[in-house]
């Protein structure tokens, strides 16, 4: 992974990849172990493994407006799990499940404006427009990455098995030179 976020940095000119600009392929420096295992604790859940491992031993969030290198404008940094909620922060929105598994298809995603759509998820990336990528860490999809649609469009999964698996169709998808994820 790293091998292949270090050829991106070095590709020749501006980045063909829609806001590659924003973070310029750097990361910022990986989480302690003990500030991973702080804010799992705080929370009461355990980060998926892929995950957990890409912040404590590659990097976190970046210096990016949005983050550090990764898809649409960038990585978020651990701090900002909530950027893709709806409603004021509670303690156990993380630590609750959800409501979304893989495979299921929604035909409307209609939820109670005293409810939050996306508990359970750590932000990942701002697509822009209002839309998100989101890690579901705990749950029936706990590992897998959903995007969120604006508005009342009900959510989606990516095909990637993971964390890592969506990182790397992105670095993939850069170094091909392409221009959208």
């Amino acid at each position: 992974m790293r091998e292949k976020l270090d050829a991106a940095a070095r590709m020749p000119g501006e980045p063909a990849m829609f806001g590659a600009g924003a973070h310029g392929f750097r990361l910022g420096p990986p989480l302690p172990e003990s500030d991973v295992a702080a804010f799992e604790r705080e929370h009461g859940v355990r980060l998926p493994e892929d995950y957990r491992a890409f912040i404590t031993t590659i990097g976190n969030g970046g210096p990016g407006r949005w983050g550090g290198a990764g898809p649409y404008y960038g990585l978020h940094p651990l701090h900002e799990w909530d950027l893709g909620l709806w409603n004021e922060t509670t303690p156990a929105v993380l630590a609750t499940p959800f409501p979304v598994e893989p495979g299921h298809v929604l035909g409307s995603w209609v939820v109670a404006d005293d409810e939050e759509p996306y508990p359970g998820t750590v932000a990942l990336s701002d697509q822009g427009c209002g839309l998100m990528s989101l890690l579901v860490v705990t749950g029936p999809g706990r590992g897998r990455i959903v995007n969120t649609g604006d508005g009342p469009q009900p959510p989606h999964f990516t095909a990637d098995e993971g964390f890592l698996a969506w990182y790397e169709r992105w670095l993939d998808a850069v170094l091909a030179g392409k221009r959208l994820f």
